[in-house]
């Protein structure tokens, strides 16, 4: 992540430990995640076994680590930093 925009210069690492929170919209994330393909192994494969499930879910959250940790980042960013379309103007 870069540590300011290229843009506005807004910093984006406003004080330290101040992603910390963003680790329970990661997890608001992920709970949401595990439940959907929780559900879709019980829909199409209603005779799952306890490794088949968790092998899901294992690959489920690996391959969406990424896209998850920038996300709750970037939630957690804008709950803090409201955007102002007259920036420019000023």
């Amino acid at each position: 992540m870069h540590p300011a925009c290229p843009v506005y210069q807004l910093s984006f690492e406003p004080e330290p430990g101040f992603y910390f929170g963003a680790m329970f919209v990661s997890y608001a994330i992920n709970t949401l995640q595990f439940f959907f393909a929780w559900g879709l192994l019980v829909y199409f494969y209603p005779s799952y076994s306890l490794v088949h499930m968790l092998s899901l879910l294992f690959g489920v959250v690996m391959l969406s680590l990424p896209f998850t940790f920038r996300l709750s980042r970037a939630i957690w960013l804008a709950l803090f930093v409201r955007y102002d379309p007259t920036w420019e103007k000023k």
